[in-house]
């Protein structure tokens, strides 16, 4: 079941820049998926750091990303082989309830799709188990999907072919790509999260609950390592210090509400990100 307040999360293509290999990288990104199952998120988002990207950028995050956020059993089906996905068995498992195969009521099965492609006329190429090659199917009026999504198909006949789109899949979470500033303008508290921000107390997160909760959840953005918000948004330390000291938006702007420091007694030089997700969804994501 879902919180009642949605999550999105949002990491840079460049999360696993100082990976020393292929497995590193897959067991770092294994982390971020588990983060973003145990606080329930709905997003997972993946924008672009082109100048931090190393040998490993967004297409290998998204896919690494994707693949765990998969149910298993449609792992193989919708992703198939590829060089990205050499090292998953690393992955940690997320331990979500999936729910897929048939309806209660013996009648129509459903299964899920990955959107592979957003055509026009409101049709999408979806990979999914019930070909070997990409489907085309309509997306029902009033729902919007983007390329890399997973969605729920309700399948009335495997030969021939007859399935529609019934909607989003509702246990697990989306893994999209997007521009920051695009991932920060839909609903919720927006927050970059640096250790150059306003240092969380336990007062202050008294008042960013409730105003989660008025806004309609959080939107969190992190960095990479030796890497952070700032940097990649050509912001200086001080200029970040001094906005939040006189309550100023931070500028270039896109789209925060706020910059927070949430490890502000931090002794280690640098907070990896997979750890940054936990320690600052842990506290955001308490109940008032």
């Amino acid at each position: 079941m879902r919180t009642e307040d949605g999550l999105t999360i949002c990491v840079p293509s460049s999360v696993v820049r100082e990976a020393e290999d292929d497995r590193e990288a897959t067991r770092k990104l294994g982390y971020v998926a588990r983060a973003a199952a145990v606080f329930r998120a709905d997003r997972l988002v993946v924008f672009p750091d082109a100048e931090g990207d190393g040998r490993r950028g967004g297409e290998y995050v998204r896919t690494v990303l994707g693949y765990a956020a998969t149910p298993p059993e449609l792992r193989k089906d919708l992703w198939g082989q590829r060089d990205e996905l050499r090292y998953v068995g690393v992955l940690p498992p997320l331990r979500v309830p999936w729910r897929t195969g048939s309806t209660p009521s013996g009648g129509e099965s459903k299964t899920q799709g990955l959107v592979t492609e957003v055509g026009p006329e409101g049709r999408v190429r979806v990979n999914s188990p019930l070909r070997e090659h990409p489907i085309s199917l309509l997306v029902p009026s009033g729902m919007e999907v983007e390329q890399g999504e997973r969605v729920t198909i309700r399948v009335s006949s495997r030969e021939p072919v007859r399935a529609r789109i019934a909607g989003k899949p509702e246990e697990g979470f989306q893994v999209v790509a997007a521009d920051l500033s695009e991932a920060l303008a839909g609903d919720g508290l927006s927050v970059a999260t640096s250790r150059h921000g306003e240092a969380l107390s336990v007062s202050r997160l008294g008042d960013l609950v409730s105003d989660a909760r008025e806004a309609g959840g959080y939107t969190v953005a992190f960095g990479a390592p030796e890497r952070g918000l700032p940097e990649m948004l050509g912001l200086s330390p001080d200029r970040i210090r001094a906005a939040v000291a006189d309550g100023r938006s931070v500028e270039p702007d896109p789209g925060f509400d706020l910059w927070l420091n949430t490890i502000p007694a931090q002794a280690s030089e640098v907070v990896r990100t997979e750890e940054a997700l936990f320690a600052t969804l842990g506290s955001l994501t308490l109940t008032e």
